[in-house]
């Protein structure tokens, strides 16, 4: 059974990896301008296409909870709004910004801890 404020966390995640791979991606392409002895790109592209899968999955939990996100943007730099219909009951989420890149990390390190742990 879903509990009542599940949606909250699927949310939250989906936020979180679409934030990650969008964040990845724009690194990589800085990384891709400076000259540097190795191209880093193959192993940014691999971790970018899986935050983007995780992003997708989450986001398809939500719409299957009754979820759709509407508006979702930085607002002041501390802040980041996001607006969505959820059973039909329109919620204004409100994070820090400071907090979702933080968790970004921690998601971004577990996946290289997790493919370190594979590769042994």
């Amino acid at each position: 059974m879903i509990q009542p404020d599940q949606w909250r966390e699927i949310l939250h995640e989906t936020i979180l990896y679409g934030i990650l791979f969008k964040a990845i991606s724009l690194d990589a392409e800085s990384l891709n301008q400076d000259q540097l002895k190795m191209s880093y790109r193959p192993m940014m592209d691999t971790i970018s296409m899986w935050a983007e899968r995780k992003h997708h999955e989450y986001r398809s939990q939500f719409g299957r909870l009754g979820g759709k996100i509407h508006e979702q943007k930085a607002t002041d730099g501390f802040l980041y709004r996001v607006l969505v219909t959820v059973r039909d009951r329109q919620e204004e989420c409100i994070y820090n910004v400071q907090h979702l890149k933080a968790e970004c990390q921690v998601r971004f390190n577990d996946y290289l801890y997790n493919a370190k742990q594979q590769v042994r």
